[in-house]
């Protein structure tokens, strides 16, 4: 059956890599080509584009420093930026540190076509002064705490807090506090093109196989961390396991989730995934341009699942996730 879900991936993207594993049970395989020119197969253990599920480190750093109690979720950003950051916000808008990162706060999302045709002209890094350049004008999307509305710029400001209190870069805070305490050798920030980053991605702005390999899109707090499928699976495990290192941040960012859909619901850096049958994954999608990453834990069978493929193609891959969620789910393999 996975053999058949992998090899269905053809149709819509060069190549896929799939990791699955528990205490008894180990896939992991490749498929394909990470690069369609040169016919460069895919290796299973490049490091990955990983997208949004960058946001699940960075809300651990912000649980990380409400224990230590330099911030506190429900007081108001306007505690923590500078005065020139908040001016470019919309007006009378001072969500709490948890409607930053639960995307309730009503900041609107700086990614949309403007920020493609006008401000990132250049495909270069993601600054927070393009940031906030780019959200010049915009409306809010509603009340702090009134709905939920997905916006990558909560990221951005969240990573400013972050650097304002410990004075250190957000490179640095994720080297100090979760990659080298975790063994993370493969996971990396801050560099446009670490070790291992071999993977071409393809399609954008209304080109199919246009190849985003250059772009820079990986470069922010709201997506920017490369880590190869074995290192993200450690990730997964330490953070959601009940026998992980970080577990006590995982229940503070899965407690009191907003609504999303009626099988998806958001809490602070995690998406709650509930199937029809009631079955709850936890974990994060991602998505830069040319590239589509899954990595998500299943609670009843102590169970990581890391999906990953070189294509900007959004319900392709997600009918390809939800094949591979209801195969682990009922699968007696991974009990």
């Amino acid at each position: 059956m996975i053999n058949k879900i992998l090899k269905d991936t053809a149709s819509y993207t060069p190549g896929a890599i799939l990791l699955i594993t528990n205490q008894k049970t180990t896939i992991f395989e490749s498929v394909g080509f990470s690069d369609r020119k040169a016919k460069t197969r895919m290796n299973k253990n490049a490091v990955l584009r990983i997208g949004s599920v960058t946001k699940t480190y960075v809300a651990t750093l912000v649980m990380m420093a409400t224990e230590e109690d330099l911030l506190d979720l429900n007081s108001g950003i306007d505690n923590y930026l500078d005065s020139s950051v908040l001016k470019k916000l919309p007006k009378n808008l001072n969500p709490t540190m948890r409607q930053l990162l639960n995307h309730t706060s009503g900041i609107p999302d700086y990614y949309g076509p403007r920020f493609y045709l006008q401000d990132w002209k250049d495909r270069g890094p993601l600054t927070t002064s393009l940031i906030l350049q780019t959200i010049r004008g915009k409306k809010p999307t509603g009340k702090p705490g009134e709905k939920f509305n997905y916006s990558n710029t909560n990221y951005h400001l969240a990573a400013l807090i972050l650097e304002k209190l410990y004075k250190k870069s957000l490179a640095d805070l994720f080297q100090e506090k979760l990659f080298s305490p975790l063994s993370l050798k493969e996971t990396y920030y801050g560099i446009s093109s670490p070790p291992g980053d071999d993977i071409h991605g393809y399609g954008s702005l209304g080109r199919p196989w246009q190849d985003t390999y250059t772009w820079q899109e990986n470069t922010g707090p709201d997506g920017g961390i490369f880590a190869t499928a074995a290192d993200l699976n450690k990730w997964m495990r330490d953070l959601f396991s009940t026998y992980g290192s970080y577990y006590k941040y995982a229940q503070e960012m899965m407690a009191n989730p907003v609504y999303e859909t009626d099988q998806k619901q958001q809490g602070m850096g995690v998406e709650i995934l509930t199937s029809k049958s009631g079955i709850k994954f936890v974990g994060h999608t991602g998505g830069l341009d040319g590239y589509l990453t899954a990595a998500f834990y299943l609670p009843i069978k102590d169970t990581v699942i890391v999906l990953h493929v070189n294509r900007s193609k959004e319900k392709q891959f997600g009918k390809t996730l939800r094949s591979v969620l209801g195969y682990v789910a009922t699968n007696k393999e991974f009990d």
